[in-house]
């Protein structure tokens, strides 16, 4: 047991000296070599700061901290040109489309122009026929020899489209308006507004037509007022009571020309206050 002892010391003093003498020479190599120079850097302090996060709801102390998403990295330069031009291309494009709609709503406009313009000719050019046709028909009713005699004989309540030189015309057409101013004036209701004694000295003329059935043809209107405009519009009323959907009419001269005549021009009988 001993001698199993003292090998295991003397292994160890052998392995302690070979590893010693070793350290000696490798401390030896090192003093006899020159060290090489390092050149000196200059010293950076740094440190990492974390900045905070722009929101409106603070964080939490307690939360744990989130971990953000790297941001995308920016496109390429060629992408970045094509979207340029891509742009490009679109304002050109509405720039294009906006001219087109300009110029279409120009042509419309000069279309609705000229549609005006040949819209007024064509009334012009229907006026002018118009004219002639009742210059023609004028020209054909003058079979009247006298009509071209400076001092034509007439009436002095004739009417200036009247031919007849007959008296018993103008006499029946006389009392034909006093017939009708009478029968008027049996429906005339004068306002009660109106004094009686400034009612009496008041009278207006009112024309209007008849159609054959003796019924009021259009709207009549006035010749002659009286001054005083609720007596005028109770005027107007009156004839209108003649009217279409009323039972009520007036009669027709008897005589076929007087007749003829008064469905042609009309009346314009007198009618005076109660």
């Amino acid at each position: 047991m001993n001698a199993a002892r003292m090998d295991h010391t003397l292994s160890v003093a052998a392995a302690v000296g070979v590893n010693g003498l070793i350290f000696v020479l490798m401390f030896v190599a090192g003093l006899s070599t020159t060290p090489p120079t390092i050149e000196e850097l200059p010293h950076v302090m740094a440190e990492m700061v974390e900045l905070p996060r722009l929101g409106d709801v603070p964080p939490s102390p307690k939360a744990l901290p989130r971990i953000i998403k790297a941001p995308a990295p920016p496109p390429p330069e060629t992408d970045a040109v094509s979207l340029s031009r891509e742009k490009e291309e679109e304002f050109e494009k509405k720039k294009e489309e906006k001219k087109k709609r300009e110029l279409a709503e120009k042509k419309l406009r000069l279309e609705n122009e000229r549609k005006k313009r040949d819209e007024l000719k064509r009334k012009k050019r229907e006026e002018r026929e118009r004219r002639k046709k009742t210059m023609a028909a004028a020209l054909r009713n003058l079979d009247d020899p006298r009509a071209d005699d400076e001092d034509t004989p007439g009436f002095e309540k004739g009417n200036e489209a009247g031919t007849s030189t007959d008296p018993n015309t103008l006499r029946n057409k006389q009392v034909y308006l006093t017939t009708v101013s009478h029968m008027l004036g049996r429906f005339f209701d004068v306002p009660a507004v109106i004094p009686p004694d400034i009612r009496k000295k008041l009278s207006c003329e009112v024309s209007f037509r008849l159609d054959k059935r003796g019924k009021l043809k259009g709207s009549p209107r006035l010749v002659r007022s009286s001054g005083n405009k609720f007596f005028d519009e109770a005027a107007l009323r009156t004839v209108r009571k003649f009217g279409p959907g009323s039972q009520l009419k007036l009669p027709l001269p008897k005589d076929p020309k007087l007749r003829k005549a008064i469905l042609r021009e009309g009346l314009s009988p007198r009618m005076k206050g109660k």
